[in-house]
């Protein structure tokens, strides 16, 4: 059995604030997206937040986070789920 590594705490390429980053911003372009009218629009904005998500979930299930840290991507994940659920 494969165990979760400790995150180290580090900024680095993949870190909490990279995965946050790209949460929000992905969030930011859904929102964007139901606004609009335009379904060209909701096009490249939902292929960006699903890759947003499937990152953010993989970074969860391979490391080991604080708690605060990783209270924080479960919601901001959750969120973005519901307005993928929405643009859908």
């Amino acid at each position: 059995m494969v165990t979760k590594r400790s995150y180290p705490g580090r900024r680095g390429s993949f870190g909490v604030g990279f995965v946050t980053e790209e949460l929000r911003r992905s969030i930011r372009g859904c929102e964007v997206a139901l606004s609009s009218a335009s379904a060209g629009a909701w096009d490249g904005k939902i292929k960006n937040a699903q890759k947003a998500q499937d990152i953010a979930l993989r970074f969860v299930r391979r490391f080991r986070l604080p708690e605060p840290e990783a209270n924080r991507i479960h919601r901001r994940i959750d969120h973005l789920r519901n307005l993928l659920d929405e643009l859908r």
